[in-house]
């Protein structure tokens, strides 16, 4: 696709601008990635609302619960993965509950600052030490305070006091499922503090605690360790990580973290984006939080995540999502995609010593389970320890044909997969030692898929497989196609290069040629077999396989896998039209938080498809305050996920500079609408710095990795009486002369910069201006999704907070929107419900007040982290709510007159919803509902009751509302109508 630049870049000369100066972009690298910092304009008490802190080995997930609260996070804790367990700081409740309190996550610093009522506190997991610091100013000197780290049921820890440090200590063996590695694993939680009066104590037979006094000054600290642990002497192992880090001067202990981060930053390609209603700057912000999350949890021997779950940031004690022992290539995939165009290469090694480490037990898998065929055939849910086993079970296994069908029984292109990232990684790195190392994989996943396949009457590769998740033992899936078109070249180049495998090469280069055309189907249906002769009537698509019509299993656009990430259709090949029609008519469209939409589109250079698929996606998904998502829809889960920011990541990048193919393309799919500054990295070691301004690629500057030619795709070509010319980034000196052709090479050498430029506009004539940013200072917002939360409001009575008209008059219905989309509660059947305006409801043991309010007027809130003031003392706090697009949950907090606090969780049905939500009931029913012009839809409309526990021997000040988010249509909002202590 050719880039659409807007007005004449000649008449906006004096506006437009550049950042690029003597070779170099010059910009404020602090300034530019705080200006993703996650703000917090009230506690988040929630356990959902965690802030991630992590240095690759351990990770954190903290929030401001019982004071201050963080759970720590290993992934070596196999195969459950488990937690070494929970800190608690109760006496920081005084921080968290002030009226003043404040919270910001600064990703520059990796560092997490607090304040409120006078106090603060800096929390931060060390740089290369696996320890999570607190560090505490303007306490009370005189006020003693405690800290504790503490396991649940379930876990049996050894508690043990040593000095001023407690630690708890467990080990298991992973010898009970099937496929078990007979390894010895475990965690360690070591807890001490700085100040005076230190002491150590075992809580209980699960929890440690330190107590202590603040120096007189009002500081103290608190230092929870929790190493890498298979056993041997705790307090040892603890007291030589900790060493002098209760007493050490905060600087001191700063300064690695500091010149850890500042330098993970500066090499990482960084991009900016503003637009004029907020989108590109949420974007900006999910892309550089994934890469302050990915830097914070990707090391150690199983890496950060093993199915786009960001299992180091889990908040939920033991809970895993999935199979945590197992990893699934395809939830991992735009991760590696992401770390490599921003040049973090080394978050993706974890995972590739993995999967090498497994080759010898993963060939034997394929031996015992794949019909004695050599090779590796990766299983898609791969145990930790290179077996196909799902679960601990014998059933759904992975690359095993007694399991077949399943969802990954005949799966056989995982190997494919993990290869070519293996090869793209070489491709930007050029590292031929890296390429060396894991060549072993290239070669054992294609020697598989030439065993699997056959070679049928037509001369062309066949086999019968699954097409991954979505329909099994189908023919000649079309992912089975990709992987040998992608595969099979690659793996001959890697060996040539290595002077290795000569007779593997020549086998190579023979399927090469036998790889058939990919399945058609009609964009109807999907269901007819069509061939590449129907292309010429425009109305085929790339099928799923060659029997169209098998069931679907699972939501993938797998018509779409030649596109990304196999990368053999590209927005100028001649199957570029095909793949456009199978993108417009593709099965799933944001179907899930891993949707690849966006890539695509960048691919196909579809820039408006990229701007929509990267909003839809991150609308329905993105449901943590993190920026992380949530596999199943807006709201949070029971642990986040890291797989949509990666791909909101790998999207902007494939968007703005991409050379898949060899040539480079600058800014092939940027949205309009959207200015960029940004820097990508692109093959041969070399990386791209763009901006888009207005429409105008003001700037494009290659900085080459490599001496050699480099092939670049004109932005201006076919524009009269635009040209493109390149000159030295440096000296400006002319190095290739005004070209008005597609494409064009570059001579480039190794270490210098390249200007490409427009000769009726060109980079020099361009004001300079360097990219800068200001840290975020609030929440940010794309309609119901944030990053962050805002200040709550605080209210002097729940009527004060109504904001949302659920009831209308039958003769007025325009008025009512209960759900976004208009629809509402009819009075009259509310009334004949006996929950008329200002009636008494009696239900869960409360008296609740119907809102006293006419109908067509505000009569409920939707909760969004509103502080309503409510004094009194009760046993417990009762609930009127009900659902839009529901159910909705939604974690709030209680408030004491004593400054502390208590978290809550309510989850209300939908109002469509007949029965009794867990824990509460049916408050009123009534008979209909309203709908626009004045009509009725003859269904009940429920209202429930919910109760929440509180302290009878404290008195409540007020009860901040769950954040669930504000009225969206297709969105899940709790609307509470009462609340009641009586």
């Amino acid at each position: 696709m050719t880039l659409t630049v807007g007005p004449s870049p000649v008449a906006h000369a004096a506006t437009l601008t550049t950042a690029w100066r003597h070779g170099a972009v010059v910009q404020d690298t602090a300034g530019v990635v705080r200006r993703a910092d996650v703000v917090l304009g009230r506690p988040n008490t929630a356990a959902n609302q965690y802030l991630p802190l992590g240095n690759g080995t351990l990770g954190v997930a903290a929030w401001s619960a019982n004071g201050f609260t963080a759970q720590l996070n290993r992934g070596d804790t196999m195969p459950d993965r488990k937690s070494p367990g929970q800190l608690r700081i109760p006496g920081l409740g005084a921080m968290t509950a002030a009226p003043d309190f404040r919270a910001t996550l600064d990703i520059y610093n990796g560092v997490l600052t607090e304040s409120g009522g006078g106090m603060t506190a800096t929390a931060w997991v060390s740089a290369g030490k696996d320890e999570l610091v607190v560090d505490v100013t303007g306490a009370d000197p005189a006020t003693a305070q405690t800290a504790t780290v503490g396991l649940w049921a379930g876990r049996n820890p050894t508690a043990v006091v040593s000095g001023r440090t407690g630690i708890l200590a467990e080990t298991w063996k992973d010898d009970t499922a099937q496929g078990a590695s007979g390894r010895t694993f475990g965690s360690l939680a070591a807890l001490t503090a700085g100040g005076r009066d230190v002491t150590a104590s075992v809580a209980d037979s699960k929890s440690v605690e330190v107590s202590f006094r603040p120096r007189a000054d009002g500081s103290f600290r608190v230092v929870a360790a929790a190493p890498r642990w298979t056993g041997g002497d705790a307090a040892r192992r603890a007291e030589r990580l900790i060493g002098k880090d209760a007493t050490m001067r905060e600087p001191a202990l700063l300064a690695a973290q500091e010149a850890h981060w500042h330098s993970y930053w500066r090499s990482a390609g960084l991009m900016t984006i503003t637009s004029a209603d907020g989108s590109g700057e949420y974007m900006e912000a999910l892309r550089t939080l994934y890469l302050y999350n990915e830097e914070a949890s990707s090391g150690g021997e199983f890496g950060g995540s093993q199915a786009g779950v960001a299992d180091l940031f889990n908040f939920s004690q033991d809970h895993q999502d999935w199979f945590p022992a197992g990893y699934w290539l395809w939830n991992l995939r735009a991760e590696f995609a992401a770390n490599m165009s921003a040049g973090n290469f080394s978050a993706n090694l974890p995972l590739f010593d993995l999967y090498l480490h497994d080759l010898p037990a993963i060939t034997s898998w394929t031996k015992e389970q794949m019909g004695g065929k050599p090779g590796a055939c990766v299983p898609e849910t791969m145990r930790f320890n290179g077996n196909g086993w799902y679960a601990g079970g014998t059933t759904n296994a992975s690359c095993s044909l007694a399991s077949a069908p399943s969802y990954n029984a005949e799966t056989i292109t995982s190997g494919a997969e993990i290869a070519l990232w293996i090869w793209q990684q070489y491709q930007y790195t050029g590292d031929v030692s890296f390429l060396r190392t894991y060549y072993p994989l290239m070669k054992a996943a294609s020697t598989f898929l030439l065993a699997y396949q056959s070679v049928g009457s037509d001369g062309l590769l066949h086999a019968t497989a699954n097409a991954h998740e979505s329909q099994w033992h189908v023919l000649d899936p079309t992912t089975d196609l990709a992987a040998d078109a992608a595969l099979f070249p690659a793996t001959a180049a890697a060996a040539t290069l290595l002077h290795e495998d000569a007779a593997l090469v020549e086998q190579l280069r023979t399927a090469q040629k036998q790889v058939g055309p990919y399945a058609r189907t009609d964009a109807r249906t999907h269901s007819k077999l069509l061939t590449s002769e129907d292309d010429a009537s425009g109305t085929d698509v790339i099928a799923n396989s060659y029997e169209p019509s098998a069931p679907l299993q699972n939501s993938e656009n797998l018509g779409l896998e030649p596109v990304w990430p196999y990368g053999l259709i590209g927005d100028d090949s001649p199957l570029t039209a095909l793949a456009k029609r199978t993108y417009d008519a593709r099965q799933s469209v944001a179907g899930a938080d891993w949707s690849l939409d966006a890539v695509h589109a960048a691919r196909l250079g579809l820039a408006d498809e990229v701007r929509t698929g990267l909003i839809a996606t991150t609308q329905r998904y993105q449901a943590y305050i993190s920026g992380a998502a949530n596999l199943f829809g807006a709201a949070p889960g029971s642990e986040p996920y890291l797989e949509h920011s990666a791909t909101v990541g790998t999207a902007l990048d494939e968007a703005l500079a991409t050379d898949y193919d060899g040539t480079l393309r600058l800014a092939p799919a940027w949205p309009s609408g959207w200015n960029v500054s940004g820097t990508v990295y692109v093959h041969n070691r070399a990386k791209v710095f763009v901006q888009v301004q207005d429409g105008t690629v003001t700037t494009a500057a290659l900085s080459a990795g490599r001496t050699g030619t480099v092939t670049v795709r004109n932005p201006w070509a076919g524009r009269d009486g635009h040209a493109a010319k390149v000159v030295d980034g440096s000296t400006g000196a002319l190095v290739v002369r005004p070209t008005t052709a597609r494409t064009f090479t570059v001579p480039a050498r190794a270490g210098r910069s390249y200007l490409i430029e427009d000769t009726a506009s060109p980079t020099t004539s361009y004001g300079f201006a360097p990219v800068t940013g200001d840290a975020a200072t609030v929440a940010k917002h794309l309609g119901p999704q944030q990053i962050g939360l805002d200040p709550a409001v605080h209210y002097p009575s729940l009527a004060a907070s109504f904001d949302n008209v659920a009831i209308s008059a039958d003769d007025n219905t325009g008025a009512g929107n209960f759900d976004g989309g208009n629809a509402s509660y009819s009075q009259s059947a509310l009334t004949a419900a006996g929950a008329g305006p200002g009636t008494s409801v009696s239900a869960s043991g409360k008296t609740f007040t119907m809102p006293d309010v006419g109908a067509g007027t505000p009569d409920n809130t939707v909760a969004d982290g509103q502080n309503v003031t409510l004094r009194g003392t009760a046993a417990s706090l009762g609930f009127l709510v009900s659902a839009s697009y529901g159910p909705a949950t939604g974690t709030g907090t209680i408030n004491y007159t004593d400054g502390t606090t208590q978290s809550y969780t309510l989850t209300a049905p939908d109002w469509f919803a007949t029965e009794a939500p867990q824990g509460g009931e049916v408050a009123v029913v009534s008979a209909y509902q309203n709908r626009l012009g004045n009509t009725t839809f003859q269904h009940t409309a429920g209202i429930f009751s919910l109760t929440v526990p509180l302290d009878p021997a404290k008195t409540m000040a007020s009860v901040v509302l769950p954040s669930v988010g504000s009225l969206s249509s297709g969105n899940p909002a709790l609307h509470v109508w009462s609340i009641s202590l009586g």
